[in-house]
């Protein structure tokens, strides 16, 4: 027994040798792919911190233009749309129907009219400042009215009688040729004026001041509105339209 000792240290030997060489083949393949991964890691590193601070630059911008201020001009509030007419004529009857009125507005000008074809009559002239109408004639004649979407109302008043009234845009253009005329002329030395006043169903309501003052008034004869002309004795009277449209009159 003492002689084989030896040879089993031998073998001994052997076999942790190959127990030894075994196990470092079978840990080499397993190393491999540790290292591979550390390799992969540390160079997809920079990539990933610099993939937030890329993404992060146009989130930071667009927060930065969406808090931006707007532009001045779109802080400002629209101009006001202006819806009063600066260029219309209108006229009808006044309240209770004892007389017809009519208003011609040429931009911030304005004419008036009101009558009751006979002794009560009177021509206004004035301003229109922010839809408000104020004229003034003759003998204390007066109007004050507003004007809204189409309608003009308000007082008048002409040789001590007051009206109210609310009249609407008419036109010339029509065929009854609706709206307001005025007539002058020398009769025996003697300045007279015709004014007509004709409604939408072609009715028509005029009168004639006797002399300059104004102070008397009489039924106007018929205006032919296809002529414009109009009849007083021997005296034909050559009518014109008074237009807030066209400034005729004005």
């Amino acid at each position: 027994m003492k002689r084989n000792t030896p040879l089993i240290t031998l073998l001994v030997g052997a076999v942790l040798g190959v127990v030894l060489l075994v196990a470092t083949m079978l840990a080499a393949p397993s190393s491999a792919p540790l290292n591979y991964s550390a390799a992969a890691a540390s160079s997809a590193a920079p990539a990933e911190s610099a993939t937030p601070a890329e993404s992060a630059a146009p989130a930071e911008s667009a927060a930065a233009s969406s808090t931006a201020p707007a532009p001045a001009e779109s802080s400002e509030a629209p101009a006001p749309t202006r819806t009063t007419p600066t260029r219309a004529d209108f006229a009808g009857r006044v309240g209770g129907g004892g007389g017809s009125v009519a208003v011609s507005v040429h931009g911030d000008k304005a004419i008036a009219y009101v009558c009751n074809g006979s002794t009560v009559e009177g021509w206004m002239r004035g301003k229109v400042e922010n839809g408000k109408l104020t004229l003034t004639g003759k003998n204390q004649a007066h109007l004050t009215a507003s004007i809204h979407t189409g309608t003009v109302t308000g007082d008048v008043e002409a040789h001590g009688t007051d009206y109210s009234f609310s009249v609407s845009t008419v036109s010339k253009s029509s065929g009854k040729s609706s709206g307001l005329y005025q007539a002058t002329a020398v009769v025996q030395g003697k300045t007279i004026k015709a004014g007509w006043i004709v409604l939408r169903d072609g009715t028509q309501i005029g009168s004639v001041e006797t002399d300059e003052t104004a102070r008397n008034a009489v039924t106007a004869p018929k205006l032919d509105v296809a002529t414009m002309t109009a009849r007083i004795g021997n005296v034909v009277l050559h009518a014109v339209p008074v237009s807030g449209v066209t400034g005729s009159g004005f």
